[in-house]
């Protein structure tokens, strides 16, 4: 059975608390599969998971976010849906398929490998069109709300974490 970890949902990616700030890094993650515990951030402190944060009054408030921003990234996160969804449901069939060839006993190993190359090659289409989202939907955001909003990440991530290991981006020595 193939081991690798798969996106299971571009809602929650975007969603997170990693939407625009120093996450975004972080290669793309969807909630976890039934199976697994999440161990991942969910959206900054006090929004429920499932709330678009440009829409959650708490923080609109905090980022000092108006209206029009709110409508835009809105529209931005709309019209890259679809064609994220396409992409990642189009992945998860692939992901399929590649793992009924590893366990089959009649793939070749050239076969295999053009799997695995359609495989990460629409991981990493689907990544980029994620990346140009929310590169997108930073653009909207003022330099200080910019700020804040990595500001109330950190203290997320700090929360997650329980205090344990340095955070995200920081170089241990």
């Amino acid at each position: 059975m193939l081991t690798t970890r798969v996106l299971t949902g571009v809602m929650a990616i975007v969603l997170a608390a990693s939407v625009l700030g120093a996450d975004q890094q972080r290669p793309p993650q969807g909630p976890p599969r039934s199976d697994q515990k999440d161990t991942r951030g969910g959206p900054p402190q006090g929004v429920p998971r499932g709330v678009k944060w440009w829409q959650d009054e708490k923080m609109k408030a905090e980022l000092r976010l108006s209206a029009e921003q709110s409508a835009r990234i809105e529209e931005i996160f709309t019209a890259s849906f679809v064609g994220l969804k396409d992409k990642y449901d189009d992945l998860n069939r692939r992901e399929e398929k590649l793992s009924n060839l590893i366990s089959g006993n009649d793939v070749t190993e050239a076969q295999l490998l053009r799997e695995a190359d359609q495989v990460e090659a629409l991981r990493s289409s689907l990544s980029k069109d994620r990346t140009l989202m929310l590169f997108r939907m930073r653009r909207v955001l003022s330099a200080e709300q910019r700020s804040k909003l990595v500001e109330i990440q950190k203290a997320q991530e700090r929360e997650r974490r329980g205090g344990r290991g340095p955070e995200r981006g920081t170089a241990s020595r």
